[in-house]
């Protein structure tokens, strides 16, 4: 028994290695990618399905996922049984969240395992969602299948050192006894609060603006679902701190690593400084509910307000309650009279995106 448990941790200790020599810049470019059918693109034809497998040069290298647990077989077998060094994610922004922290948790546990570094594979952001946040942040905005075939065309007996990668950092949550969560766009409870009711809306831009709208007219009327889902904009009755800056009352943090834009990118919310060594974070002060609607077109295309606080190199937000990352909502609904705060940072991961614009 003891000799069988020696050869497996050898023989997946010369896998990491192998591992390692894949993800060298001398390594021939090899593409795999993991596809979520339940996507919002995706579920809307199953076209992308059938014809992603068609076009990589081993088709057993594109692989469907439904869930967590077939996503971490998917990243275990891409990587270390097919040797993929750039890895395609096909699916909204909560997939590419899942995949990420998934992938984190598998560097983490080999490192631990062998002392050995574990690096990660270059990630093709591909536009299968909703509001495809990442995907535009990095370029590849476009028709999924179109994105693949401009990779291959582009990558064609290339290395992977010629890769065009874009380096890109990640915004860590940790609270007591939880593992550390990992995304590029984070808000606080209000924000996942208004995520929910934009799902009453239908999803994509034509949810987006709807929930705007319906959410002005709403309050001005004291409509039913002003009456039923308005307390989902009341500000929180915790304290903030950004960067030792106390706030006890606030209504709402958005941060990110990435440049955040909606209205299919016409409109900027956040621009991140390229060589910024914090989160960008943006803090709404104002707590009116009215008001605060008056402010949304400021925050959707980034101009400014004495009521909007800016800090383009935040280094740790303090928060307490409910939050999101990358659109998935983390809602802490439990007693506020002995909350349990959480801290938002910059996660020194080293994450790099192909760029094709």
């Amino acid at each position: 028994m003891r000799e069988r448990m020696n050869k497996d941790i050898k023989s997946s200790a010369e896998r990491l290695l192998g591992i390692q020599k894949n993800m060298d810049p001398s390594a021939p470019i090899r593409l795999g990618i993991i596809s979520n059918p339940f996507s919002r693109k995706n579920a809307r034809s199953h076209i992308t399905d059938r014809l992603l497998p068609r076009l990589v040069p081993d088709p057993s290298t594109v692989v469907n996922t439904q869930s967590v647990d077939a996503l971490d077989k998917a990243l275990r077998y891409l990587i270390f049984e097919r040797g993929v060094n750039v890895l395609g994610l096909n699916g909204g922004d909560g997939t590419l969240h899942a995949a990420i922290n998934r992938l984190i948790a598998l560097q983490k546990e080999a490192e631990r395992q062998f002392s050995l570094p574990f690096p990660l594979p270059k990630l093709l952001f591909l536009n299968g969602g909703t509001l495809n946040i990442v995907s535009r942040a990095t370029g590849t905005k476009g028709n999924t299948i179109r994105t693949v075939k401009s990779f291959l065309k582009r990558t064609n007996g290339r290395v992977l050192g010629q890769l065009e990668t874009q380096d890109l950092k990640l915004i860590r949550v940790t609270k007591e006894n939880q593992e550390a969560n990992y995304g590029f766009v984070f808000g606080t409870e209000l924000v996942a609060n208004a995520l929910e009711m934009y799902g009453l809306f239908g999803e994509g831009y034509t949810g987006l603006i709807r929930l705007l709208s319906e959410v002005t007219l709403g309050y001005q009327l004291h409509s039913r679902l002003w009456q039923e889902h308005g307390w989902k904009l009341d500000p929180p009755t915790t304290s903030l701190t950004i960067d030792q800056v106390g706030f006890p009352q606030y209504c709402a943090v958005v941060a990110a690593t990435i440049d955040l834009s909606l209205i299919k990118g016409v409109l900027s919310a956040i621009q991140v400084e390229p060589n910024s060594d914090g989160v960008y974070t943006k803090c709404i002060l104002e707590t009116d509910p009215g008001r605060l609607i008056g402010l949304i077109p400021r925050l959707m295309t980034g101009r400014r307000h004495q009521m909007i606080q800016e800090f383009p190199q935040a280094q740790q937000i303090r928060a307490f309650g409910g939050y999101t990352l990358d659109g998935e909502c983390f809602l802490d609904r439990t007693s506020l009279e002995s909350p349990t705060p959480y801290v938002v940072d910059y996660a020194p991961v080293p994450i790099q995106a192909v760029r094709l614009d």
